[in-house]
């Protein structure tokens, strides 16, 4: 297993539109191989006027990338992406100009981090009881700057011999069928968007499933979802027109984001942007005006 790696930079350096805002970015206190500071020089390099720090069901990102904001010049929207679950599927929620302080937002936050590691943990059980070996304390030493998911779990039984590789890992025991697969923890699609309208922030629906009605959006928007991904890594342009439009239909602001986790090709800080006017529309949607960072 390799030690200290060096990160790669999250910006390859195309330019980002004047103005625009990145609204769906990962960092190490998520899923992220990039820290939260990275990822805010990143998007200054880029030209960003603004980027969304939206880390799976945690927000502590925002404090640590809050300064290096302010001294590059870059608006930092808190935000979160929840994991969430609507009609027994998986969906996820993203919140914007959250407070990231809010107690009742990190209580739900603290919980859902701690079925995360228990889900880790059970999932590692069942490798062993499959005949696989896993040494997580090994795991965290591996990766110390990363907080340890599924992934992790298959990058180690491919580094250590037991799978031909990653997918090799997901199709025989980590897949969502899979024997050594443990369910996510997930809030409900209700519970998430609440939540967030709380902490004083507005809530969008991150890449809609391929085959979502504009039925499922539109009952979303009645329980108080602002806005909908309609760009980004994955989407199709077809689709992301027809969530346009649904958008539009609706009420809802079309947002964008780049997604990113990890520097690849298409993937960087500010590869998709939410426009000037959008991200106005949305800022002026929270229930309690937000200042600028």
């Amino acid at each position: 297993m390799r030690r200290g790696r060096p990160q790669p930079h999250p910006s390859s350096r195309p330019p980002a539109p004047a103005g625009g805002a990145d609204l769906h970015v990962h960092t190490t206190h998520s899923d992220g191989v990039c820290s939260p500071c990275e990822v805010v020089i990143a998007a200054a390099g880029v030209g960003l006027s603004a980027v969304a720090i939206t880390d799976h069901d945690t927000v502590s990102a925002a404090a640590v990338a809050r300064p290096e904001a302010a001294r590059l010049g870059v608006e930092l929207v808190a935000g979160v992406e929840w994991t969430a679950e609507l009609d027994g599927r998986e969906v996820h929620i993203l919140g914007h100009f959250i407070r990231d302080d809010d107690p009742a937002l990190a209580a739900v936050s603290a919980r859902l981090r701690a079925a995360r590691s228990d889900r880790l943990a059970g999932m590692a059980e069942n490798l062993e009881r499959l005949g696989l070996w896993v040494d997580l304390e090994a795991l965290r030493r591996a990766f110390p700057r990363a907080t340890l998911g599924r992934r992790h779990l298959a990058d180690w039984l491919a580094r250590t011999g037991q799978v031909s590789g990653v997918r090799d890992a997901f199709a025989k025991y980590l897949g969502d069928h899979g024997p050594a697969h443990v369910p996510k923890p997930r809030l409900d699609w209700s519970e998430a968007i609440a939540l967030t309208a709380a902490a004083g922030g507005v809530a969008a629906l991150a890449h809609p499933p391929f085959n979502l009605r504009e039925a499922t959006l539109k009952a979303l928007a009645d329980g108080g979802l602002t806005a909908v991904e309609v760009a980004g890594p994955g989407i199709n342009p077809r689709l992301g027109r027809r969530w346009r439009d649904w958008a539009a239909a609706l009420g809802l602001v079309p947002i964008a984001g780049s997604d990113f986790h990890a520097p690849g090709a298409g993937r960087w800080v500010g590869a998709t942007t939410t426009p000037a006017a959008d991200f106005e529309r949305l800022r002026a949607r929270c229930p309690v005006s937000m200042p600028a960072v």
